[in-house]
């Protein structure tokens, strides 16, 4: 996630990704410590053990998976991409930790925003 940033910083044609504006750039960075923080740590507490223990998976785990989607449900609120209605780096993390969820099989049908993000995220992002 701190690359993400370094790279915009040093690379980025604007600012667009990672704006300027004080305001909006601790938007981006609340989501990018949320990403890290809660998000997928949560997918990783749910994941880990599966994968690398042979574990089976815990139920209440899995319901604190859901938990970190409905709060970036929350945070979808009201416009296209993570903060306000333009890509910037906390999609491209967010979609990354998602994107691994859903590999998973996480369901998430019933998060409507989260829903509407990730066809965005995924009919807009390059690459």
């Amino acid at each position: 996630r701190a690359i993400c940033s370094y790279l915009v910083n040093k690379y980025g044609k604007d600012d667009s990704l990672y704006p300027k504006d004080p305001k909006t750039r601790a938007m981006v960075d609340r989501l990018l410590f949320f990403d890290e923080g809660t998000f997928y740590s949560r997918f990783g507490k749910y994941v880990y053990p599966v994968a690398f223990e042979g574990k089976t998976p815990e139920d209440t785990a899995l319901v604190k998976v859901d938990e970190g989607i409905s709060y970036l449900e929350k945070f979808l609120e009201g416009h296209d991409f993570a903060v306000g209605n333009s890509i910037t780096i906390a999609d491209h993390t967010l979609v990354a930790s998602f994107s691994s969820m859903v590999a998973f099989g996480i369901k998430y049908a019933h998060f409507p925003n989260v829903t509407a993000w990730f066809e965005r995220c995924k009919s807009k992002m390059v690459g």
